[in-house]
């Protein structure tokens, strides 16, 4: 036996994206929001770069603006030494394309915020109040203290006590059941400020929430020596309590960033197109640009602007291939998916990302790139694009079916089941097979699941 020592050549292909290419696909898989900051931040340190006014038909231009430009140049020329006159032309800028990046609005108060501005106006001791300002800072976005009160004594150096007596003024606070310990807690708490806890709902809190998460309805009347009529007035109550009370400070509806638009024209054609957000652009600086055929520039300077120019014209050819592969994508998502543009989410197709990327001669990650956090108005709704990608089944008069329809008919089946004797998975999957679709049960459960949607035991109502 002897060891041997040999060399082998061996070729590999590998792929190795420039700099310019990891560029486009990380400003490809931006959102809205990120886009935005990430051009805000490049404005900032790139003086090759500015934005530019969106462009506007002549014919919406109204003859009052005319006017009202006369008007200030008469007042510009007569009261212009005195008075700053705004210039006509930065006013109709302003009013054809505020702010990108101030226009939103401002942001309500935090939890913290909100619960230190009651602080504010409550008499108590000065101690109390200075615990009661530390405890908030452990309170988290749902509202509850998670943190036990022995630890938060150690941190403040404080006595349990002390710090009882603070956690009951926050308790005190809206909205009702902040500060809850436990969900048991934030429960009585909501009641007592209703003036609703009674025995019984005293007693489901203490001992039955396990039972009535397990749906175990008659075992709990028995326990509790009580009817099931009895029992289910109690339910209804707890059911009307928020279980997550700080929730309410984000509840305001959120404006979903939507980036593409599909249009029904009047022929039953469909047409895609970009929203404002996309609609915002960009150009090369011609002041800054004009810069480097001044012969009287330094080298320095000169370096120092070309290597911006470099960078803003790899930016902008960045920006344009994000435009053009969503809106490439939008129209291949119109083209395929056109039943549902037409009929609704039932007859939407399966339709998967390589097919997709088949289809644009792009490669699949970068579809998943494109799709990731992207939204899309069309004439049924806002979707995610990532909606209309999913693998499918095949009904039984041929036709490709998503799963995402599927699982609209499993809803459908089980919103208009009997409350007494809800569909198990195995009858939800007969009746989709009797609709055509051969669903194993055990995806049925999956996808019921995925909706969030308890089994049959834990339907079933008393």
């Amino acid at each position: 036996m002897y060891l041997e020592q040999s060399a082998h050549l061996k070729q590999k292909q590998l792929q190795h994206l420039s700099l310019q290419q990891q560029q486009a696909l990380e400003i490809l898989q931006c959102t809205v929001f990120e886009l935005e900051q990430l051009l805000a931040a490049e404005l900032a340190i790139n003086p090759m770069l500015e934005e530019l006014p969106p462009e506007t038909p002549k014919d919406e231009q109204s003859d009052v603006t005319n006017d009202d430009e006369m008007s200030l140049e008469i007042e510009r020329d007569e009261w212009g030494d005195e008075v700053n006159i705004p210039d006509p032309e930065r006013l109709r800028r302003d009013a054809e394309h505020p702010d990108f990046y101030s226009d939103r609005p401002a942001p309500g108060p935090t939890l913290a915020e909100q619960l230190e501005s009651e602080i504010l106006t409550s008499k108590c001791a000065p101690r109390t109040l200075e615990l009661a300002e530390e405890i908030i800072g452990f309170i988290d976005d749902t509202g509850y203290l998670k943190t036990p009160l022995a630890d938060i004594a150690m941190i403040c150096d404080a006595d349990i006590g002390e710090l009882e007596e603070s956690l009951k003024l926050i308790q005190s606070f809206d909205p009702p059941g902040i500060g809850a310990r436990d969900l048991a807690e934030c429960m009585r708490l909501q009641l007592i400020r209703s003036g609703k806890l009674t025995p019984l709902l005293d007693a489901v809190i203490s001992t039955g929430l396990e039972d009535i998460e397990q749906n175990r309805i008659p075992q709990l009347a028995s326990k509790l020596g009580v009817t099931l009529e009895e029992l289910n007035y109690a339910r209804a109550e707890l059911r009307k309590l928020d279980p997550a009370p700080a929730a309410v400070n984000s509840r305001q509806p959120v404006q979903i960033p939507v980036e593409l638009e599909i249009i029904r024209l009047e022929d039953g054609s469909y047409l895609v197109k970009t929203t404002r957000e996309q609609q915002i652009r960009f150009g090369i600086s011609k002041r800054y640009e004009d810069m480097l055929s001044d012969p009287t520039l330094s080298q320095e300077d000169r370096n120092y602007l070309k290597e911006k120019l470099t960078s803003a014209k790899e930016l902008l050819r960045s920006l344009e291939h994000r435009k053009s592969t969503l809106l490439r994508l939008g129209e291949t998502i119109a083209e395929h998916q056109k039943d549902f543009l037409d009929s609704g989410t039932e007859f939407l197709h399966s339709f998967t990302m390589k097919q997709a990327a088949d289809i644009l001669q792009l490669n699949e990650s970068t579809i998943s790139r494109a799709v990731d956090e992207k939204y899309i108005q069309t004439p049924h709704g806002v979707f995610p694009l990532k909606f209309f990608f999913s693998q499918g089944y095949t009904g039984s008069d041929g036709q490709d079916i998503s799963a995402n329809a599927v699982k609209k008919l499993l809803k459908k089946f089980i919103d208009e089941e009997s409350p007494d004797a809800p569909l198990s998975d195995e009858k939800l999957a007969g009746l989709l097979n009797e609709s055509g679709l051969a669903v194993a049960r055990r995806t049925v459960a999956k996808y019921r699941e995925s909706m969030k949607i308890p089994p049959a035991s834990r339907r079933k109502q008393y």
